[in-house]
C-alpha cells in the first residue's frame, strides 16, 4: 500500500495531510438456511459504511427476515464502521428482521466492548 499526502497551496501556511488510500471493500452474500449472510470484505470505515448500509437496505426491500453481517473478513472497523452497523440494527429493528453481526476480528471486538455495543448489538463468535 502506498501512502500520499494531500496537496497543499505554496504559501497557504497549511501542512499536507496525509491520506492513506482505501482498499477495496466488497459485501458479497450468501445463503444459510433461512438466513443471508453479508459477508463485510475490507476495511469497514467512511467509505466503505454506505456500500454496507446499501447492501442492508435492498435485502429488507426485499423482504429479509434473518440477517448476519459476517466480519471475518474485515480486518478494520473505525467508528463510522460502528455507525454503520448501528445503523443495520436499528433498520433491522423497525423492518422484523433480526440481526447478527458475526465473526469480529479482536481489534472490532476490542471497539465494541469499549463503546458499550457488545450489550447492545447481537455479536457472535464463531460460526454464520
Amino acid at each position: 500500500m502506498r501512502f500520499g499526502c494531500s496537496k497543499s497551496s505554496p504559501g497557504s501556511g497549511r501542512t499536507p495531510v496525509p491520506t492513506i488510500p482505501s482498499q477495496e471493500f466488497s459485501t458479497p452474500i450468501r445463503y444459510v438456511e433461512d438466513e443471508v449472510v453479508v459477508e463485510a470484505r475490507g476495511d469497514l470505515d467512511a467509505w466503505s459504511g454506505p456500500a454496507l448500509q446499501e447492501t442492508v437496505r435492498q435485502l429488507l426491500d426485499e423482504g429479509t427476515r434473518r440477517l448476519a453481517v459476517d466480519l471475518a473478513e474485515a480486518p478494520f472497523v473505525d467508528s463510522t464502521g460502528l455507525g454503520a452497523l448501528v445503523w443495520a440494527y436499528h433498520r433491522c429493528e423497525e423492518s422484523g428482521c433480526v440481526l447478527r453481526i458475526v465473526n469480529p476480528g479482536p481489534s472490532t471486538l476490542r471497539l465494541l466492548t469499549l463503546t458499550g455495543l457488545e450489550r447492545v448489538l447481537p455479536v457472535f463468535i464463531g460460526g454464520t
